[in-house]
């Protein structure tokens, strides 16, 4: 892990090399490094203030899924899981900024920390030569030689290592160069070791402030309290103003709905707790690592403020509610003009069916009242009427209906009627 934030802080280093360069003091190219690496992480950090936001949008939302799921965790997340996919919020969406930022915060480290090696540009075997100088040695029992002009080992591992060296350096002055001279000129770059040493004392006095130098650190017991204490102090008080404004923008954002468990816990945490403990750390390490804090968490109140101007999560779930609320209220006007509709429709129908059913029954009852037809008192009339029932007559007569024979030839009927009467007579007996 740590080999992944040195190749970071290479580039790094370069950057706060050039700054230095034009400034050429130390704690103000700190500043406008810190400054510039916030503001090239910036897009970074808008990314997860616009995830934050995404989620004030639907707090209002989550409020009311936790209320009516209240009794019931394994639905609420159902739920709620739902609804991200739903309005397509991830909840993982601002997590890789926040993991480059932790990255790349640590090369920032790394660099800060390093001055002798990105500030100075001092070859690292110049540099680890210089430190080992430094460092107090062991006896053939591996016990420590004390020594008040050098560093534990203990002090000499970290991220402090050089600004340890810078430390102590004068007093080592014979010690230091006689390390740097034993070593070969092709790794000396051709380069003297009184011309390392005048270059590490250089940048040493970019940490000399009166007559205190902010490599120390500054606590020393409580009998030598010096303004050092003010480092620690106001590291503190801008964390501790960093957290009180994230907290209530968070406030402002998921508004006054009921605490969750644990939600107390990790809030007196962010708020409290870390800024005190940034309090304890700051007193036991260099004081230019304190100052470095400061203006980290200077530039993070402002980038705080900015970050909720552009994405404010206040106005966002504002606007979320009244988005929502609009929702139903049309919700509930379409519900109610349906069922308007649909009342008109089916009273419409029941009209309709009742008028042809009324229409039915009259047509029922005008049948049954119907009477014959008058006869005309028109001659004419009864005349054509009289000649056509006559047609009729004389058109549907049947035949059998024409005279007998009997009737208009009344010989022939009498001979007709002679050879039945003779076979009538054969028959019967004679007298």
């Amino acid at each position: 892990m740590m080999d992944i934030f040195n190749i970071i802080a290479v580039p790094l280093g370069y950057v706060l090399w050039f700054i230095y360069r034009f400034v050429t003091n130390y704690f103000v190219a700190i500043f406008i490094f810190t400054l510039l690496v916030r503001l090239l992480m910036f897009p970074l950090s808008l990314k997860s203030q616009k995830s934050q936001a995404e989620r004030a949008r639907l707090a209002p939302r989550l409020e009311r899924l936790q209320k009516k799921y209240q009794k019931d965790p394994q639905k609420l997340q159902q739920k709620q899981m739902e609804l991200y996919e739903k309005e397509g919020v991830k909840m993982t969406a601002g997590c890789l900024p926040m993991a480059i930022q932790f990255i790349l915060l640590f090369g920032i480290i790394s660099v800060i920390y390093s001055p002798l090696t990105h500030l100075s540009r001092i070859p690292s075997a110049v540099v680890n030569a210089a430190a080992e100088a430094v460092t107090m040695q062991t006896d053939d029992d591996g016990n420590l030689i004390q020594d008040p002009n050098k560093v534990t080992p203990q002090n000499m591992t970290g991220y402090y290592r050089e600004l340890r060296t810078l430390m102590v350096l004068e007093n080592n002055e014979a010690d230091i160069k006689a390390a740097i001279a034993e070593l070969d000129d092709a790794t000396r770059e051709n380069r003297s070791a009184d011309e390392y040493y005048e270059q590490m004392l250089s940048m040493k006095q970019d940490f000399q402030f009166g007559n205190r130098t902010l490599l120390e650190n500054p606590w020393n017991g409580f009998g030598d309290i010096n303004w050092l204490w003010v480092i620690p102090l106001f590291s503190w008080l801008t964390a501790l103003g960093s957290s009180l404004i994230s907290l209530r923008y968070t406030k402002l954002a998921t508004g006054n709905g009921e605490k969750q468990p644990g939600q107390g816990c990790s809030t007196f945490t962010m708020v409290f707790a870390m800024p005190l403990f940034s309090l304890i750390v700051t007193f036991t390490v260099p004081g230019g690592v304190g100052i470095y804090w400061i203006c980290s968490n200077l530039i993070a109140i402002v980038q705080t403020i900015v970050l909720n101007t552009i994405y404010n999560p206040v106005k966002i779930r504002a606007q979320a509610e009244a988005e929502y609320e609009e929702r139903r209220r049309k919700k509930a006007e379409d519900k109610k003009r349906l069922a308007e509709s649909r009342a008109r429709e089916q009273e419409e129908a029941r009209r309709l069916a009742k008028e042809e059913a009324e229409a039915a029954e009259e047509a029922r009852r005008q049948a049954s009242e119907k009477k014959p037809v008058p006869a005309s008192r028109n001659p004419n009339k009864k005349k054509r009427r009289a000649q056509a029932q006559e047609e009729t007559d004389t058109a549907v007569q049947p035949a059998a209906e024409t005279p007998a024979p009997s009737e208009t030839t009344p010989d022939s009927a009498q001979g007709t009627e002679g050879p039945a009467n003779e076979e009538n007579t054969g028959d019967q007996p004679q007298a």
